[in-house]
């Protein structure tokens, strides 16, 4: 079996060891889910370090939009508590949601983005490595 691969990915073209083309066909998900900064490591010595952190930082955005939504529905609620009339709730609150709402739906259209790219290469790997005659995907592990 050759030690490295040399094959089209919607990247462009690539040659990896067959490690990484494993790593990325089948692990990277995993290790996505499990711990970002691990990904993103392996990901920068893959050579793909750059599709890695952008997909990193649409997380971290969607993340700091959630704390936001959070603390804007607190704000109403306090409002609310204090019988605040109807006009003071929706000029201090409603430019911030609507402020969020465009925040989120650009970081979801671009979360999206990320994943379908990193599918994408996924999947070129899969494709490499099924055209080696007599490969065998490894054994996952059952969890």
């Amino acid at each position: 079996m050759p030690t490295r691969l040399e094959f089209d990915t919607p990247e462009g073209r690539t040659s990896l060891p067959i490690n990484d083309v494993q790593f990325m066909a089948y692990d990277a998900g995993e290790l996505a889910m499990e711990s970002m900064r691990a990904f993103v490591e392996r990901m920068r010595l893959i050579g793909f370090g750059d599709l890695a952190e952008h997909y990193a930082r649409q997380l971290a955005q969607n993340a700091v939009s959630i704390m936001e939504l959070r603390e804007a529905r607190e704000d109403a609620e306090a409002l609310v508590a204090r019988k605040e009339e109807c006009t003071v709730i929706a000029d201090s609150i409603s430019p911030r949601l609507e402020h969020l709402r465009q925040v989120i739906t650009r970081t979801h259209v671009e979360m999206r983005e990320s994943v379908d790219r990193l599918a994408a290469l996924s999947a070129a790997c899969d494709h490499a490595l099924r055209q080696i005659p007599g490969y065998r995907p490894p054994m996952r592990r059952v969890r």
